[in-house]
């Protein structure tokens, strides 16, 4: 026996003396077994299809508040060619943060090769 009152299995025991568990009692604790992990799969799966539909419907609904925020940032005059800056979240992809401003630095806009415009064609071909 151990500190604790236990028998200890060792190298000493010869196992073809012991008698086996009776097959009726092994059959239980396998059922037992599956019975209670089928029970906790499908109690699982329950809880991830229910956050997976309140996280879609929060998607849709955050998707539908930017197409009127859109729509209305559209109809004020004189925001044609006005771009918002744009930020590279410093979150992981598995994190958990939900809420607050987003983080990280506004992305840099990269410069484009778009053809001059006509008053700088001008200006460019009067100095040459």
């Amino acid at each position: 026996m151990d500190a604790d009152g236990l028998p200890l299995v060792g190298p000493g025991i010869d196992f073809t003396k012991v008698k086996p568990i009776h097959h009726k009692r092994t059959l239980g604790f396998v059922n037992h077994f599956v019975k209670h992990t089928a029970s906790f799969l499908n109690k699982f799966s329950t809880v991830c299809e229910e956050k997976l539909d309140d996280i879609a419907f929060r998607l849709q609904r955050l998707e539908i508040t930017m197409s009127i925020l859109e729509a209305k940032l559209e109809s004020i005059p004189g925001l044609e060619g006005v771009e918002a800056e744009k930020y590279v979240s410093s979150t992981p992809v598995g994190s958990t943060k939900t809420s607050g401003p987003p983080t990280g630095e506004p992305e840099t806009p990269k410069q484009q090769d778009q053809p001059p415009a006509p008053q700088e064609q001008q200006q460019q071909q009067q100095q040459q």
